[in-house]
């Protein structure tokens, strides 16, 4: 990870980080803004300011762009976990975020440097990490019609023409309905059965033809709607995130 944007390693193998920038993209122009580069990430010690390398600090997910105090935005977390890895996969899994209040963003800054390099991966490793995602939800939890059809997409079975006709037309419909207010999507509680017919025939699709990025999302909003608790969520997170570097390791 030498030369990486977001940490440094020492030819004798100690976490050293850059320097902290005099300026930055909120720097002077909003006043008492944290500067989106004042942290760092380390498998070994958690973030900590890039200023005082051994002073470990407990980061709190951002409510919204503007971070404040001990706050990171989920999307920096995971890319400071990733070390510069684009982390796409990483990245569509910590859309958790927008369902559940997470305390800690430590779990997503592990998710991104266990995801560093899946962006490489072959597809085997991929539908191994988002099929594991989704078979990870209590079945239990999901809507009795769509049960069949998940453990068919986590499962790699073959889909039949019928059967991939029937989950086009359930996402084009849950869409439209999702969409059809000028205000914007509605939060689920609105159109609940729409919220579960998009996400699990997109998980499904996407599973089916390889779009690893887009299942992730889809298996995400799946979970998300079954109402996970914070510490829930941070299990099923830490899951992926196993998960993810037991594929790096093959």
């Amino acid at each position: 990870m030498t030369g990486s944007t977001n940490q440094l390693t020492s030819e004798s193998g100690a976490h050293r980080c850059p320097p902290v920038s005099s300026t930055g993209p909120l720097g002077g122009l909003i006043p008492h803004a944290v500067r989106p580069d004042r942290w760092c990430w380390a498998p070994d010690r958690g973030f900590h300011p890039r200023s005082a390398p051994h002073q470990r600090v407990r980061l709190t997910p951002a409510a919204g762009l503007l971070t404040r105090g001990r706050t990171i935005g989920v999307r920096q977390a995971v890319a400071l976990g990733a070390a510069g890895a684009h982390a796409d996969l990483a990245h569509a899994f910590s859309e958790l975020d927008s369902w559940v209040p997470f305390p800690d963003a430590e779990v997503f800054a592990r998710l991104g440097w266990a995801a560093r390099h899946l962006d490489e991966a072959d597809d085997a490793t991929l539908r191994d990490v988002v099929a594991g995602a989704l078979r990870a939800i209590d079945e239990e939890l999901l809507p009795t019609a769509w049960r069949q059809p998940l453990a068919v997409a986590a499962a790699g079975g073959a889909v039949p023409a019928a059967e991939q006709a029937r989950l086009r037309s359930a996402g084009d419909a849950a869409y439209r309905r999702l969409t059809r207010f000028e205000t914007g999507w509605p939060q689920p509680p609105a159109d609940r059965q729409a919220w579960w017919d998009y996400a699990a025939a997109r998980a499904c699709t996407a599973l089916r033809d390889g779009d690893w990025i887009p299942a992730a999302r889809a298996v995400t909003d799946l979970y998300g709607l079954t109402g996970p608790d914070p510490h829930q969520a941070a299990q099923w997170l830490a899951a992926i995130s196993d998960r993810s570097t037991a594929g790096l390791a093959r």
